[in-house]
């Protein structure tokens, strides 16, 4: 079991460090605390304006626990801990004039539109070396094993996941493959993803800060057993199927700017590997 931080020590006071923490310790935290810690990865929003009694029940713990976690993590208490997630909120507003002020040079001046080519360009570059440097081939070979058999394949992307997912969809749609567009204009999404039977297949694409929304699809689709490939940016992540198909995408940004080079590339792999699966079998028939 995790000690509380020694007496004096100053406490993290970024979320994206804090966030960090949690998962560099996640292994060593007793079960109660990594209950803490997966609810409060799946929807910092939760902790951040709820109570400490709110919070455990969401945690499924014990309001003592809460504050147990927040000391193993150097806070006084539950509201010590809060502030860094409320802080995170507050500058959310201001995050892409933020962005667009990194860009400027030292005397104000707006950069040439070549050198943001450059940098966005090399952005991409890395995100697609890391993605194949770290791709496993024999779970990209399951997963498309896996598409390849649904009937039909459910895509759901929210959020920065959208462009991803409607690409997709795209792609879906001019390979002929049968496929349905979870993403409802009307909040709809958990009436069209009842459709869904182990007989089909869905793709899910989510990154942090995970939407709600696609978390409660997504374990509706667990728990009815549809089998589930995953796109997602941590072994950490509310969306980790219990079958293991998932994808670690992780995008390399640019002043703050971030892309979806690797998360298009390999979903372009996804739909084009399971259109030659299926034609292969066809023609052996």
């Amino acid at each position: 079991m995790p000690n509380d931080m020694a007496a004096g020590s100053i406490p993290i006071q970024d979320f994206d460090v804090l966030r960090d923490d949690i998962r560099a310790r996640y292994d060593s935290l007793p079960k109660r605390l990594a209950q803490v810690a997966d609810a409060i990865m799946a929807a910092p929003d939760d902790f951040t304006f709820g109570t400490v009694s709110s919070v455990a029940a969401v945690a499924g713990v014990q309001p003592s626990t809460i504050i147990r976690f927040a000391r193993a993590f150097g806070f006084h208490g539950f509201s010590d801990m809060q502030v860094v997630f409320r802080e995170r909120l507050r500058g959310r507003a201001s995050t892409y004039q933020t962005r667009l002020d990194a860009l400027r040079g030292p005397d104000g001046a707006s950069p040439p539109a070549t050198m943001l080519l450059e940098g966005f360009a090399h952005a991409l570059e890395q995100s697609l070396t890391r993605l194949r440097a770290g791709i496993d081939a024999e779970r990209l070979e399951r997963a498309c094993a896996v598409l390849a058999e649904a009937e039909t394949l459910f895509v759901l992307g929210l959020r920065r996941s959208a462009p991803v997912a409607d690409y997709l969809s795209y792609l879906l749609n001019k390979l002929s493959i049968r496929h349905v567009d979870v993403r409802s204009a009307t909040g709809m999404e958990d009436e069209i993803a009842s459709f869904a039977t182990h007989r089909d297949a869905a793709i899910v694409i989510s990154y942090s800060p995970y939407a709600r929304r696609t978390i409660e699809v997504f374990n509706q689709f667990q728990a009815v057993g549809v089998p589930t490939i995953v796109l997602t940016d941590s072994p950490f992540s509310p969306v980790v199927p219990a079958g293991g198909l998932w994808f670690e995408i992780l995008e390399q940004d640019f002043q703050g700017f971030r892309s979806n080079a690797a998360a298009t590339a390999l979903v372009m792999t996804l739909a084009t590997s399971v259109a030659k699966i299926r034609d292969v079998k066809g023609r052996k028939r």
